[in-house]
C-alpha cells in the first residue's frame, strides 16, 4: 500500500470527523468531543511553529491515520500517531514512523533525537518503534491515567540522528551500578 502525508491545514471540520470516528484507546483521552478537538485546534494544538500534523493518506485517497509531531523548536520533537481500526497491522505504523523521522531529520537540522512514548502494554506501538531503530530508553511506572482512572506504565523510546544517518542502533548504556 502507497501512502502520502498530506498537512493538516483548516480542515478542522475533517479532523473532528476523524477523531470522534471511534475510540483511541492508547491515548490519554481516547473519545475527545467534537468541542475539545475544535478548542485545541484554535489553540494551535494541531498546527503552528511548533508543531505539525499530517494525514495519512492511503492509495484511494481515504484519511487512514493521524501523525502529529510536536516540540519541533526543541532538539528533541516528539510525535503521535493514530491510524483508524480498519487499517492497523497492514505496516502503515511502520511506514508512517520511518517517514515521520527522515522528515523530521531532514527538515529540521537542530533536530538530534525524536521521541515517542507509549502505554506498556501497546505492544502493536512497541514493535513498531523497534522495526523503526527506536531504542526503549524508559519505563515510567504509573504515570499514564486512562479514562476509567487506572494508572498504566508508560515506555519511552527515541532514536538519535547518528543512529539514522548510520543506519544503526545504539543500545542505552545503563552503566554497571546497581543505582
Amino acid at each position: 500500500m502507497n501512502l502520502r502525508f498530506q498537512p493538516l491545514t483548516t480542515e478542522v471540520d475533517a479532523l473532528i470527523r476523524f477523531l470522534t470516528s471511534e475510540s483511541w484507546n492508547y491515548h490519554g483521552n481516547p473519545n475527545p468531543s467534537s468541542a475539545e478537538i475544535r478548542e485545541a485546534f484554535k489553540q494551535g494544538y494541531y498546527t503552528g511553529e511548533d508543531v505539525k500534523t499530517f494525514w495519512i493518506v492511503a492509495d484511494a485517497g481515504r484519511k487512514v491515520g493521524l501523525v502529529r509531531i510536536f516540540d519541533l523548536q526543541d532538539p528533541t520533537p516528539l510525535f503521535d500517531i493514530r491510524i483508524t481500526r480498519p487499517y492497523r497491522g497492514m505496516g502503515i505504523g511502520e511506514k508512517a514512523v520511518k517517514w515521520l523521522t527522515r522528515h523530521v531529520f531532514t527538515h529540521y537540522p537542530e533536530a538530534i533525537r525524536i521521541e515517542g512514548h507509549t502505554r506498556k502494554d501497546n505492544y502493536a506501538m512497541r514493535k513498531v518503534f523497534f522495526k523503526c531503530g527506536y531504542v526503549r530508553e524508559a519505563c515510567h511506572r504509573k504515570a499514564w491515567p486512562s479514562s476509567d482512572g487506572t494508572l498504566h506504565d508508560l515506555v519511552g523510546y527515541a532514536i538519535t540522528r547518528e543512529d539514522w544517518e548510520e543506519n544503526k542502533v545504539t543500545p542505552v548504556d545503563w552503566g554497571e551500578v546497581p543505582f
